[in-house]
């Protein structure tokens, strides 16, 4: 699993590239996408080019940065799933769980 660490105040990104067996994944149609931390914070984003969580949105680029360091989030770690949400997934796809340390 991966991990990341957050800076609070800061303004680091954490920079994931999404793919599949073809490659980098298109996100032009990405509606929305959600890092839920443990189940008791989530951050969420339904503008591809605003942070906290941006993403492209044309073409099969695949990136998605995240920029956490101005959220309310508090101190500590915690397991986090990436979902993210589009017309033919409303329910949103849990893609990836990863590690964050929020510092």
């Amino acid at each position: 699993m991966i991990v990341e660490t957050v800076y609070l105040g800061r303004d680091n990104t954490i920079d994931l590239l999404l793919k599949d067996e073809k490659g980098p994944v298109d996100l032009a149609d990405v509606t929305k996408v959600d890092l839920v931390l443990s189940d008791t914070v989530t951050v969420s984003d339904s503008v591809p080019t605003d942070y906290p969580i941006q993403w492209s949105g044309t073409g099969a680029t695949g990136k998605i940065i995240m920029q956490l360091g101005g959220e309310d989030i508090p101190a500590g770690s915690y397991r986090a799933r990436l979902i993210i949400y589009d017309p033919s997934n409303p329910d949103g796809i849990v893609w990836d769980e990863l590690g964050i340390v929020v510092k």
